[in-house]
């Protein structure tokens, strides 16, 4: 459909700025990283409905706290199992319906989880294990991406739909299958959920998501599935999580540059002699750039508190109060009283 090529393209500008973002985000870099896994464990948790309280969930998360009950141990597991997804997603390693066990087991204990012992029964043929019929839809996501014969985004989001006709666990499926899409899209190059957490807006849509694939699946058992209104719902959910990065860049941008500018403004009226020119307010901040210094001078005009002599380069400007004068506020903006 037109809306979900439209959506496609949109996303792909987006990922072609993946490294853009990843310069722009690189001194906050580990703490969201770190910031998106403890988000991460968090919404599983709330999947899961997991009884721990508040107090004790913050201690696990983000304090690492030793676990006291099997409740508490599957909090752990989770947050191991978000770092290894990351770990692993950077490396683009592949994997098969053992590591999804493994990483079930990894949270939940081992041996609680086995591979479902269920048949797969298609009308007119010979009953097939569901493992097999799994393991062969993973091999094919597997090649069919290797070949490049699907985009990749829409590939996952088939791959993720079969699963969840299959429910190829004896148990916890919804978190497995979870984890193997969240997996598909980061090694699909969608790194906006290397910042942003993909369990949160995961867990927001779940409803939305779980009616669109079982719409989507009435003719499943024909070999047949409707992916676009599932589709949809992911590039939407990828698309904010780009916006939300864009949001944060401006408002780290933001707070970095009202930070530099009360510097700035200090070092005027605490370090600057009664008469001072623009270069000498640069000594003090090599970095700032012109427009930066001027409109700050130009602030600090408007209230009063300095002023021009002459014009152009080699303008001076006068300080019309001095640093100690009892009548100057001082701290994140500054006043005169005449």
């Amino acid at each position: 459909p037109s809306d979900v090529l439209k959506s496609m393209l949109s996303i792909y500008k987006l990922i072609g700025m993946n490294e853009q973002y990843a310069l722009k985000l690189e001194e906050k870099k580990s703490f969201l990283e770190s910031d998106v896994i403890e988000k991460d464990t968090f919404y599983a948790s709330k999947m899961l409905k997991v009884e721990v309280s508040d107090q004790r969930l913050r201690l696990l998360i983000t304090k690492n706290s030793k676990p006291l009950n099997k409740q508490e141990e599957v909090i752990v597991g989770l947050k191991k199992v978000f770092t290894r997804l990351h770990l692993n997603a950077k490396d683009s390693l592949s994997f098969n319906g053992s590591d999804i066990l493994d990483d079930l087991n990894l949270i939940f204990g081992k041996k609680y989880i086995s591979f479902s012992k269920e048949n797969y029964i298609v009308k007119n043929e010979r009953p097939k294990s569901i493992r097999l019929k799994y393991e062969n839809v993973l091999e094919e996501y597997h090649l069919y991406k290797k070949e490049e014969k699907f985009e990749n985004i829409f590939l996952s989001v088939i791959t993720y739909m079969e699963m969840m006709n299959l429910k190829p666990y004896s148990s916890n499926n919804d978190i497995a299958i979870m984890l193997a899409l969240y997996y598909m899209l980061l090694t699909s190059g969608v790194d906006s959920f290397f910042y942003i957490s993909f369990v949160e807006k995961y867990y927001n849509n779940k409803d939305i998501i779980k009616n669109t694939v079982l719409k989507g699946s009435i003719n499943y058992y024909e070999n047949y599935l409707i992916v676009s209104d599932t589709v949809r719902i992911i590039y939407k959910i990828i698309e904010d999580s780009y916006k939300e990065i864009d949001e944060m860049i401006k408002k780290y941008y933001f707070n970095d540059r009202a930070y530099k500018s009360d510097v700035i403004e200090e070092t005027i009226i605490k370090k600057m002699p009664t008469y001072f020119t623009k270069d000498d307010v640069r000594r003090y901040h090599p970095d700032a750039s012109d427009s930066t210094i001027n409109r700050i001078l130009f602030k600090l005009r408007d209230e009063q508190l300095i002023m021009p002599l002459g014009k152009g380069r080699s303008a001076r400007w006068m300080k019309l109060i001095k640093e100690d004068d009892p009548k100057l506020v001082f701290g994140k903006k500054y006043a005169r009283e005449d």
